[in-house]
């Protein structure tokens, strides 16, 4: 295939480059809707504000705790200010009221009072980013609605007759199905993710088989050739099968929101379609290429989107390897679905690194066993959820057969994750180590080609992966105080050990999942080797707790707790022995004077001993001297002045005080400062908290001390790095 004398393939990787720099340097200003997100770092204005909002409703998206408008043709204004917020379309929420939008249907123009928000940026490495995430589909922030009126009642029929008949299918599967089944059957063939359990989703995805669980390119190609071949062979003649194909999936895209991969297998197979009617060859690289420019054209910010990266890699994968496959067709079926799906896993395997940081080796075998009753699944499913309208008891006699498909799914994945080294975390991956490996197998395939036989080739393969697999960044000395809200939590690497100095939150919600696990798999760690836990806390310890209770699901195991050894104990400190107790996690008791020591790295406790009679909970928090060549850094854990007192005199200076109480006017006295003398000082704190942290009082006796200061709130993860100079400190939204 000669890639050069494709005139759309060309243009479209001209595109590509063009956007990739275009967005490389134009930064924030050069991204649709980024001119509020700034607002979370610059501090300038309010993160959340009073506006009211005028536009035209595009979607109406179903979610577990409620539906959620996607609004368009907005017009948003402050309304302290009057001041108009520049926006294109938004996400509108229901505050309180969980009817508030049971009137509303696509195409009514509202007028919606409530609070505004920029979208989240990530405040960590490996975290969520919110704001990426949604300006893929150009959309900019959200808005948490008090009141709604319909100023102009006209609705959009055709997208309401679309939703109501989603709404009802939905209905009738899960009146006649399992509700996780149904759950998931809503997911394949209707787009509905907000019914598709958190436990299967889970599965699939580390499986490698969660593409099966949306509308992906898969699915499309599968209804359509069904749908073809029954029209042309039992209803019409080829052209005419063409147009209603074509037609309908369109409508079908339409009908499941346009998802990315169901756009492009709706563009490639109208292409082949096209083809088909005015008697030309169909070219699946131009057909690709075409869907890809239009995608691109319609919203650039998809080129940065997970969705997209992943298929049009996974179709490119399948068009780099077609001609191996071609030579494999005379070995047999079974041998040609292996390839088939073990080239789709070898060249989006780095995509997958880059975005989620861990691969399941196993994952081409669990493809080849299940794609053969993904048609089977998709038909009977579809014919099921159409006859069910019709015919109940026939669709439910249909839909049953599913309920079996399903528990094979579910088998296979249960036997997949319990083989050794099911989860392999290698962390995110240089870009260079990208390029390196896309340039690698591109030649070997071309080699392969042209000398079949040489044995070289398949043993270069072999060490590209390894290499590739076993790849994980080498850090010798970090310090990183994550943004958890309004908690406490920092990393310590020392080589290729880990040590957590806490890991809590009560703002965010499950944040051992979306914050420290990610940005552990980030960084390529999937072991923790000791937890230092401060003091019971929830904002110190419930991320802590989902580390230690979800060891085997996540794959990072923990190898010991470290808790201030203390005669006096409430009960949230029993309940944490317990805790780990029961998950057979060794607890160890730390006390003033104690050391650990781990080649040039030094942990020594200052604070508490034995005997310390404390009044706060907060007072016993575990302080500790980390010292690393010639790096010195200062854990205060939620520390007050009774404790800053009992845990002096204090020997500074210290090249870094994580501040303690989250920067509380009862900390930081202005004694502890002046022994300590730092020369950075990060406070741990949520944006908007209810507690005024970090209270202005310590913020001046920290100027006062002319410590430069970080902020988790606005500068998301702070990081101290060794360097034979000293060391260097930055933070990650810089």
């Amino acid at each position: 295939m000669n890639v050069w004398r494709r005139p759309l393939f060309l243009a479209f990787l001209t595109l590509l480059v063009f956007v990739s720099v275009w967005y490389h340097w134009m930064g924030e200003e050069g991204t649709a809707g980024k001119m509020l997100s700034g607002q979370q770092v610059s501090g300038q204005k309010p993160w959340r504000q009073p506006a009211g909002c005028a536009g035209r409703i595009e979607e109406i998206q179903v979610k577990t705790s409620g539906n959620v408008l996607v609004l368009t043709d907005v017009d948003l204004t402050d309304t302290i200010s009057n001041e108009r917020i520049p926006c294109k379309k938004i996400l509108i929420f229901q505050s309180q009221n969980k009817n508030l939008f049971d009137e509303s249907k696509p195409g009514n123009q509202l007028y919606i009072k409530g609070t505004y928000t920029a979208f989240a940026r990530a405040g960590n490495p490996g975290e969520f980013d919110e704001r990426i995430y949604y300006s893929g589909y150009g959309i900019d922030g959200k808005l948490f609605a008090d009141s709604v009126t319909v100023t102009d009642s006209r609705c959009d029929w055709f997208r309401c007759i679309l939703d109501s008949f989603r709404q009802q299918a939905a209905e009738r599967l899960f009146a006649l199905m399992r509700e996780d089944d149904a759950g998931m059957l809503c997911a394949m063939l209707l787009g509905e993710k907000a019914y598709l359990p958190e436990e299967e989703k889970e599965m699939y995805q580390r499986t490698g088989i969660g593409h099966m669980l949306v509308i992906s390119g898969l699915h499309i190609s599968l209804l359509a050739a069904g749908l073809f071949y029954f029209l042309r062979s039992y209803v019409m003649p080829m052209k005419g099968a063409v147009v209603v194909t074509a037609a309908f999936l369109f409508l079908y895209g339409q009908f499941t929101g346009f998802q990315v991969a169901a756009v492009r297998a709706i563009l490639m197979t109208s292409c082949s379609l096209f083809a088909r009617y005015t008697g030309r060859s169909y070219d699946p690289l131009s057909a690709l290429s075409l869907s890809g420019i239009l995608t691109i054209l319609w919203e650039p910010a998809q080129l940065f989107q997970c969705g997209f990266i992943l298929s049009y890699t996974a179709i490119g994968g399948i068009l780099l390897f077609a001609p191996v496959l071609e030579k494999s067709r005379k070995k047999g079926g079974i041998w040609q679905s292996f390839l088939f799906s073990a080239s789709v896993f070898v060249v989006t395997m780095p995509v997958m690194l880059w975005f989620y940081y861990e691969i399941c080796p196993y994952s081409v075998l669990a493809n080849v066993l299940v794609l053969p009753f993904l048609s089977l699944l998709v038909g009977v499913g579809a014919a099921g959820c159409m006859l069910s309208f019709l015919w109940p008891s026939g669709g439910a006699f249909l839909l049953a057969s599913v309920h079996y498909i399903f528990e094979f799914y579910e088998a296979v994945c249960r036997v997949v994750l319990s083989l050794p080294m099911s989860r392999v975390v290698t962390g995110r991956p240089p870009v260079w180590c990208l390029i390196i490996y896309y340039a690698v197998l591109v030649s070997a395939v071309c080699l392969y080609l042209k000398w079949e036989e040489c044995l070289w080739i398949y043993a270069g393969a072999a060490l590209l992966f390894l290499s590739c697999l076993l790849f994980r960044p080498q850090i010798r000395f970090m310090y990183a105080q994550l943004d958890v809200g309004q908690g406490d939590c920092a990393c310590l690497f020392y080589g290729n050990k880990t040590i957590l100095i806490d890991g809590g939150s009560s703002s965010e919600s499950d944040v051992g999942k979306y914050k420290i696990q990610k940005f552990l798999s980030y960084y390529g760690r999937d072991r923790v080797d000791l937890i230092f836990v401060s003091h019971s806390d929830d904002d110190h310890t419930n991320g802590v707790v989902e580390l230690v209770e979800n060891q085997k699901k996540w794959g990072i195991s923990v190898g010991g707790v470290v808790l201030p050894d203390i005669n006096k104990k409430e009960d949230g400190y029993e309940a944490l022995v317990s805790l780990f107790s029961r998950f057979q996690t060794p607890v160890y008791r730390m006390k003033k004077g104690d050391r650990f020591c781990e080649g040039e790295l030094k942990i020594l406790c200052l604070h508490p001993f034995p005997e310390y009679e404390w009044k706060s909970a907060n007072d016993y928090s575990l302080t500790l001297d980390i010292a690393y060549r010639n790096i010195r850094i200062l854990s205060a854990g939620d520390l007050e002045e009774d404790g800053e007192q009992a845990a002096g005199p204090v020997k500074g200076p210290y090249d870094l005080l994580k501040v303690g109480h989250h920067g509380s006017k009862t900390s930081s006295s202005p004694q502890f400062l002046r022994e300590t003398a730092p020369v950075h000082a990060v406070i741990s704190a949520g944006r908007g908290n209810r507690y005024g942290h970090p209270a202005p009082v310590t913020i001046e006796r920290l100027e006062q001390e002319r410590a430069c200061i970080w902020n988790t709130m606005e500068q998301g993860a702070v990081f101290l790095r060794w360097k034979p100079e000293g060391g260097q400190i930055s933070s990650f939204l810089e």
